[in-house]
């Protein structure tokens, strides 16, 4: 397991190859990419999850907010399993590395898109897994929290409380927002914790931003035999002034390269 001094700089890594591919692919969700960057770079980096995987026998990693793939991309390539050449033409046909996450690119487990779906993929897995007695076996799931407008989320959540899948480990990228605003003005979700709770889950809060942290939070998890719900505060846009904590997703060519040469600067 590589050291949380490591996973930070997989992450600063990752978002400088993010905004490279920024600068090149007009559909790269950018802001959310970056908001959801440290939690992925935890589980991938510490080997929770892999990028080339097989079988049915392993961890498997659901990202239910599929637009923000390019974060997976990202961390892919700051730990060498894509070139620079494969970032570059993401999103191009005949590239595997589409907008949203496709069967074939690395680390991705299962193709989700519309919001919602995947986290009934994940507890189908999680429960697939129980049946098969792998229950050792644990289902990432990264959900949004504009993504929690959807019933079918709900719907989702309350039927893995229905059967203590304890195996299934729901990660709310809460960076409080989504598409057309601010989530609370959108569709309020009221006490967030206090609804996880209703459902039986317990509930663990964290800067989904501190790498150690969310190191801790896993572990914690992990080692426990209560089905658990983690609820990450995150910002949109995390590390790049111009998008942080606001609804805008992508950057021009030229504000992608300016702002890639002061971190390179800066970094010396």
């Amino acid at each position: 397991m590589l050291s949380v001094d490591r996973l930070r700089v997989i992450a600063e890594n990752a978002r400088r190859y993010l905004l490279l591919i920024s600068a090149y692919n007009p559909g790269v969700h950018l802001g959310s990419a970056l908001s959801v960057l440290d939690i992925l770079t935890v589980l991938y980096g510490t080997g929770r999850v892999k990028f080339l995987n097989g079988g049915v026998d392993r961890n498997w990693l659901v990202l239910s907010k599929g637009h923000a793939v390019h974060a997976i991309y990202a961390i892919a390539a700051a730990m060498g399993y894509l070139t620079w050449e494969d970032l570059r033409n993401s999103g191009t046909i005949g590239s595997i590395l589409q907008n949203h996450p496709e069967l074939g690119a690395p680390g991705v487990d299962v193709a989700t898109g519309s919001l919602g779906q995947g986290v009934s993929i994940a507890v189908g897995i999680a429960l697939g897994l129980k049946m098969r007695g792998l229950s050792h076996r644990r289902v990432y799931l990264i959900m949004g929290d504009g993504e929690l407008d959807e019933g079918q989320v709900w719907e989702a959540l309350s039927t893995a409380a229905h059967y203590r899948l304890t195996n299934l480990v729901p990660i709310v990228d809460h960076n409080k927002m989504q598409l057309d605003g601010e989530v609370s003005k959108i569709k309020g979700k009221g006490n967030l914790r206090a609804r996880f709770e209703a459902l039986g889950y317990r509930v663990v809060e964290v800067d989904g931003h501190d790498i150690a942290a969310l190191v801790g939070v896993l572990e914690d998890i992990e080692s426990s035999s209560e089905q658990s719900i983690v609820i990450a505060h995150t910002v949109r846009g995390k590390g790049i002034p111009l998008l942080e904590g606001t609804t805008r997703q992508r950057l021009t060519r030229e504000e992608a390269f300016e702002i890639l040469q002061q971190m390179c600067t800066e970094c010396g």
